[in-house]
């Protein structure tokens, strides 16, 4: 070959990078918010090499290239295309009370048998079908009247963290729902309106107009994104959460706060969780999707003419109200975000009377072109301070002053600043004192420390006399400190103090998150924990050593490294530690050679130790235990009772073992 295997070689190493790139910044970590896994001029670098050398080679050009979410061919109409599985939509209901009697009547229907549950949020988007054959994205598919939809798939394939190959061959038609993440709407919508066209109403509008766009390279630069929910053909497991697993694997973007659970009441407490936090994701829901989880459960539940009986779909209430704009304060985050807060006139809103509304960002200010003394209508869904979703610019007055960005923190005085690619304007200063209240609370919240005896008005009287600087402080508190305080009797401070020597004794992860880290969240923490297994050997990490966490890309491994390099974080631990608080060394696990190193092992059948626990000793043997029976898995356990998962090993000639062969194997570790 004129080109030499180099060439081909680069553009395998090209295509792999950029694919790498594009699912992390979509799917690839649980941070609050979207982050690029590289600079864009990285990026595009990358882009412009692969682009010239398929050009040139245009025989080498993979399958699966990512070139082909990038560019595309403009396109003068959407062809119908029936859907082979019809997309039905979902049964509503609107309270608590009605999702216990769909339950009730799940429960009837049968039989008493015990009954699992997955929860999923309902992401506010357009439904699609993207449908693969031997391993390949061959057509999308819009919902249209649920039998037949338009075929969009050049526009499907402009989606980048949706894959255009699988390693799996068989035939899926998998559902999902795209959608255009706040930041990316946000970002958008400045655009239109500094180019003196009309902002989108919302991300969902925004979305479904992007699908219809005829020039697929136009529907690339509005940077969608999707959520895969369900295989509608080519189902591997009987379980929906089993189905979910095997979509991770192939490495489609599922949702990360999908929870299986047992009983209703944990379904009930899932809806209550995200109605009332649902304003932290970076995506907008306006509801919860429940599921049977058996599959052999919902063949029995059947369907209704227009839905499923195993699903229903819990739809968060917005009542709303009308006010006027009085006022902007601005409120400093842990992190120096300076968030605008509308001062309103009072208004009665879902049984409360409320007088202050989020308004996020100050994108979202210029977005509804806000004044003072607008007329503003509110909505509530179950959150605590509720947002402006509309404004009525006809009532407005002509000398109205318009809102701007503030010039300076509220707090410290420092001037604001906006870097480059962020919605955020930031009070750049770390010492300043609103954000030191805040990175207190968070680390004394629920979810860190979980200091319950501790809240704002106790941080703000400890803080006013000099007792707090900063979270290591609460270590120093005595009683005769807390004691001489408003509303502080001598049981309370007690408590208090005993809040505070019950947290020494924490997990690392736990400690981890209250540490405040950018772009580290509970479950970046969680992970982090497990891998590095303690506090030192997590704060001398290297680039290398976090390129070797799942889940940790680049972005976020730059924030930890930073972090732990600061010299005032360092000092902080180190008055942690000295104060007496010990994070608890996570045990590592430690993979060892033997015959299973490198093997893939699926298990199926009734195991007479937990799988669990079969799962951990393979993993520890060197294992990778999958979900379902490919042509690329290595051996089978089988336990009684085994179903399609030992048929299909049978029928692809894949090594079935059972519990003593394995054991004897595991006997051979060197």
């Amino acid at each position: 070959m004129p080109f030499g295997s180099t060439t081909q070689a680069r553009i395998r190493e090209l295509s792999a990078l950029i694919h790498q790139y594009n699912y992390s910044y979509y799917c690839g970590n649980d941070s609050d918010e979207s982050e690029k896994y590289c600079a864009d001029e990285t990026y595009d670098a990358l882009v412009i090499e692969l682009k010239a050398l398929e050009n040139q080679y245009p025989e080498l050009k993979l399958e699966d290239s990512p070139t082909l979410h990038i560019t595309g061919e403009p396109h003068s109409v959407f062809p119908s295309r029936k859907h082979l599985i019809p997309m039905l939509s979902l049964g509503n209901v609107y309270s608590l009370d009605e999702l216990k009697s769909w339950d009730t009547s799940i429960q009837k229907l049968l039989g008493g048998q015990n009954t699992e549950y997955v929860c999923e949020l309902k992401i506010d988007g357009v439904a699609i079908s993207a449908i693969y054959r031997n391993g390949l994205l061959s057509a999308g598919v819009t919902r249209g009247d649920g039998s037949e939809g338009e075929e969009i798939t050049p526009n499907i394939k402009t989606i980048s963290c949706l894959p255009l190959k699988i390693n799996d061959e068989r035939d899926l038609d998998v559902r999902g729902e795209v959608y255009l993440p706040r930041k990316n709407f946000d970002a958008y919508n400045q655009q239109r309106i500094s180019s003196g066209e009309l902002p989108f109403k919302n991300p969902r509008n925004a979305a479904a107009g992007s699908l219809r766009l005829l020039d697929s390279t136009e529907t690339r630069r509005r940077n969608l994104a999707v959520f895969i929910y369900t295989i509608a053909e080519g189902a591997p497991e009987e379980s929906h959460a089993g189905n979910l697993e095997f979509l991770q694997q192939q490495e489609f973007p599922v949702n990360p706060e999908t929870k299986k659970v047992g009983s209703i009441e944990e379904v009930l407490e899932f809806c209550r969780y995200w109605e009332e936090h649902k304003e932290e994701l970076p995506y907008d829901i306006d509801g919860i999707v429940l599921k049977i989880n058996s599959l052999k459960q919902q063949r029995q539940l059947g369907f209704t003419a227009k839905s499923p009986r195993w699903a229903t779909a819990f739809k968060f209430t917005a009542e709303q109200a009308f006010s006027v704009l009085r006022e902007v304060e601005v409120g400093v985050g842990r992190t120096g975000n300076l968030t605008p807060v509308a001062i309103l006139d009072p208004v009665e809103l879902n049984g409360t009377i409320v007088g202050r509304a989020t308004l996020h960002n100050y994108d979202q200010v210029e977005r509804f072109n806000l004044h003072l003394g607008d007329h503003v209508t509110l909505e509530k869904g179950g959150e605590i301070i509720p947002k402006i979703v509309a404004v009525d610019p006809t009532k407005r007055h002509s000398a109205a002053q318009k809102i701007k960005p503030p010039q300076c923190c509220p707090s410290c005085g420092t001037s604001a600043v906006r870097f480059q690619d962020e919605v955020e304007w930031r009070c750049p200063n770390s010492e300043c004192p609103a954000q030191q209240k805040e990175q207190i609370l968070h680390f004394v919240s629920r979810r860190a420390m979980d200091m319950d005896t501790i809240g704002p008005a106790l941080i703000e009287q400890l803080m006013t006399k000099n007792l707090l600087q900063n979270a290591a402080d609460l270590y120093l508190l005595r009683h005769e400190d807390l004691s001489g305080l408003e509303r502080m009797a001598d049981k309370s401070a007690a408590n208090v103090l005993s809040s505070i020597e019950k947290s020494k004794k924490c997990e690392l992860a736990q400690f981890v998150h209250a540490l405040g880290i950018a772009n580290v969240g509970e479950k970046t923490a969680s992970i982090l924990a497990q891998h590095f297994g303690t506090l030192e050997r997590l704060m001398s990490g290297s680039p290398d050593d976090f390129e070797k966490v799942e889940a940790i890309g680049p972005v976020i491994a730059e924030s930890i490294i930073d972090f732990f390099q600061d010299q005032r974080q360092r000092q902080l631990i180190a008055d942690f530690l000295e104060r007496g608080v010990s994070p608890a060394e996570v045990k590592i696990l430690e993979i060892v050679d033997s015959p299973f190193s490198g093997k893939i092992v699926v298990l199926t059948g009734t195991l007479s130790e937990p799988r669990d626990v079969w799962k951990k000793r393979l993993i520890q043997a060197g294992a990778n235990v999958t979900g379902s029976v490919s042509k690329k898995t290595d051996f089978v356990l089988a336990g009684e009772n085994a179903g399609s998962k030992l048929e299909k090993a049978e029928k692809l000639e894949v090594a079935v073992i059972d519990e003593t062969t394995a054991l004897n194997l595991l006997e051979q570790i060197s």
